[in-house]
């Protein structure tokens, strides 16, 4: 089978239209039709439904904290979230939010971290560096062109949401550079035969999130991914999207999903405020797409793919096209022998109903003192017109005659165990929520002053949330090794890849699946909450400071300087650059244009010994290795440029120390 038959049968359907044509055979010997496999997987979802059930609940749950509904409960009967009424109408009964902001807070410093990654090379030999650094630049260029930022973004959130997110990667044919257009005829619906243009595309790795609520795996208690013997997508997309992606018409329907809702819920005193809730919600001309993913085994080698439409269109039945599942999940925090990880938000629960409570009480506190609360004999008063009027400043209180006067109630004054519980409550969340004061407003706690103090702090903040860091780093490492793998499959012919590389020069890289033969992805840094930006220039500061970067005459070298004034983040430094400065980046972009073959000429204007440093420098590097293996004549070109600037300054030493002879005869 050649490419172009390869592409158009991707995602078309080797079942036949009949219902009564065979389809495939089971391991017991059933043979499976097209409604057997329909109802099977039908069959199938709605018994991993009912098994996440739970989970899907304290998801929305979850949700409803957040957003700030926190007088609710998940009804076990019906599984809706219902709002809890209150005991008296008078009690109080506001929200205050302290989940969003720590939430908020553990979402901006995952968001510091560093996503870039490169590719090891699978052995020493030079021809495995060389694809190594290809694999690099294809990951690198698809992170920058493809919006991972926004996606990644967007994956912390559903993670810390959910405690769970998910990444779906596939082979979209219709994508990458058109290298072919064939002119077709097609019958219409009026029987009229038309003629129309179809292109062909190298085809290219599309990818897009999943939320936990349509993902149902084999078993929510074995761990990981690369456990379960398959999973199961249920998406709710329109009758548009499913003609764009399948090329088939369906009739739309109206499908049950979740969305925002706001409704009225009592405040205490006879308020009312509005809440915003998480709740189910009717998709207009929609339909549900099923995709069973099966990985491989011993009865099936090559794994099995299922795409149900509508619950009665069978788009494809067939192979697994890619060697393992194309998923990959991402928890908050791991839960041991359990599939779906655990929110931060869970643990917040129930302090933040605690702190509700505590503060509510608190106002009732003031409110009483505030409008006073009166003892009185039965009948000395009018109950009603007190109850409509209060006691207003300035207006009579009338009681009947003989009998006693009204008098208030004694309130007293607030125990100090009720305000230290508020902070208590507040501090037990942001430990909860692993961030400290100091992560959430810059404030330092009660009693702690000392720069090393706040120092350990810090670090211990970061240590606490780099464990969710962690796993958002490995799912995105897991990632590029999944897409290297797919590249591996379906990228045969020669591609181009136009990029822009060191000193913004522009380059275009020549590649194809024959390049590719390491999965083996790294971080090119650290994770930052492990070592933050500010712990890092603090550290080079430090080492500045004590001269460990000066060379062996005591000067700081420029390059140091450059990453000094980086460092201090000074807008526009390449404007108070010295000619040393715009020397070094000379000597780097000739050491970029020797790569593409472009020889360029020694200039008088040249520093030489910073340009014989710099040529020198990546002569030394495995980059120059490569480029000697690949194109030994550029490399040539770059020694033999390296060796005119030693040339000259020799020669210069020699008519200098020819001069000081002369002028010392003299």
């Amino acid at each position: 089978m050649n490419l172009k038959e390869k592409l158009r049968s991707l995602f078309s359907s080797p079942a036949a239209d009949e219902n009564d044509t065979a389809i495939d055979i089971e391991q017991d010997g059933e043979v499976l039709f097209k409604e057997d496999i329909i109802h099977k997987v039908i069959e199938e979802l709605e018994k991993r439904r009912t098994e996440r059930s739970p989970l899907e609940r304290q998801w929305t749950l979850n949700a409803n904290f957040l957003v700030g509904n926190q007088y609710c409960e998940v009804n076990p009967y019906r599984g809706d979230i219902e709002q809890l009424e209150p005991v008296y109408d008078w009690l109080e009964r506001e929200a205050f939010n302290a989940i969003a902001p720590l939430i908020e807070t553990r979402i901006a410093n995952l968001k510091k971290i560093n996503y870039m990654m490169k590719v090891r090379p699978a052995t020493n030999e030079l021809d495995d560096y060389a694809k190594a650094d290809v694999s690099t630049s294809i990951l690198q260029y698809m992170q920058k062109a493809s919006d991972f930022e926004s996606k990644k973004n967007t994956m912390i959130l559903w993670n810390e949401l959910c405690g769970n997110c998910f990444w779906l990667s596939w082979w979209d044919k219709d994508k990458g550079e058109k290298y072919a257009i064939e002119t077709v005829l097609e019958v219409g619906e009026d029987g009229i035969e038309r003629k129309r243009e179809r292109a062909y595309y190298q085809g290219d790795i599309d990818y897009g999130l999943i939320t936990p609520y349509e993902i149902f795996p084999e078993s929510i208690f074995k761990q990981g991914i690369e456990n379960q013997r398959s999973i199961i997508l249920e998406q709710v997309k329109s009758v548009e999207d499913i003609y764009d992606l399948y090329g088939i018409k369906v009739k739309g329907s109206a499908i049950e999903t979740f969305e925002l809702t706001p409704i009225a819920s009592g405040g205490g005193f006879g308020y009312e405020n509005t809440v915003v809730t998480i709740g189910h919600r009717t998709a207009e001309n929609a339909e549900k797409i099923i995709t069973y993913f099966e990985k491989p085994s011993k009865h099936k080698p090559n794994g099995r793919m299922i795409i149900i439409v509508g619950g009665e269109h069978l788009v494809y039945y067939g192979d697994l096209p890619y060697k393992q599942i194309p998923i990959v999940q991402c928890v908050c925090h791991e839960v041991a022998g359990q599939f779906f990880g655990k929110s931060t938000i869970e643990n917040l629960i129930p302090l933040q109903r605690a702190y509700n409570g505590c503060i509510n009480r608190i106002h009732e506190f003031i409110k009483r003192i505030a409008l006073g609360n009166l003892l009185t004999e039965e009948g000395s008063i009018d109950i009603e017109e007190y109850e409509q009027n209060g006691l207003a400043p300035g207006a009579f209180l009338v009681y009947k005659s003989g009998s006693n006067p009204p008098a208030p109630v004694p309130n007293g004054a607030l125990p100090a165990e009720i305000m230290q519980e508020r902070y208590n409550l507040k501090n037990d969340m942001e430990y909860a929520a692993g961030v400290s004061q100091l992560m959430v407003n810059g404030a330092t706690p009660s009693g702690i002053t000392s720069g090393t103090a706040i120092s350990n702090l810090m670090e211990i903040d970061n240590t606490r949330l780099s464990l969710t860091g962690d796993h958002i780093r490995n799912s995105v490492r897991k990632l590029a090794s999944l897409w290297l793998e797919i590249y591996k499959r379906y990228a045969n012919t020669r591609r181009i890849l136009n990029y822009v590389g060191m000193n913004n020069i522009g380059k275009a890289l020549i590649w194809s699946a024959e390049d590719i033969n390491s999965y083996d992805v790294e971080y090119i840094t650290e994770n930052e909450l492990l070592m933050s930006e500010d712990m890092q220039k603090q550290r080079f500061f430090d080492a500045y400071n004590m001269g460990l970067f000066t060379d062996k005459e005591g000067r700081i070298p420029e390059r140091v300087k450059l990453r000094a004034l980086e460092f201090m983040k000074i807008g526009s430094y390449s404007d108070i650059m010295n000619i040393n400065s715009l020397q070094i980046q000379a000597a780097q972009r000739e050491n970029v244009f020797f790569e593409s073959g472009v020889i360029p000429k020694i200039s008088e204007f040249d520093e030489h010994e910073i340009h014989i440093e710099e040529h020198l420098r990546y002569i030394l590097q495995m980059d120059f290795q490569l480029l000697k293996l690949k194109k030994p004549e550029y490399a040539a070109a770059l020694e033999n440029h390296l060796k005119e600037h030693k040339q000259i300054v020799e020669a210069e030493e020699k008519q200098k120390a020819m001069m000081q002879m002369q002028s010392s005869m003299q």
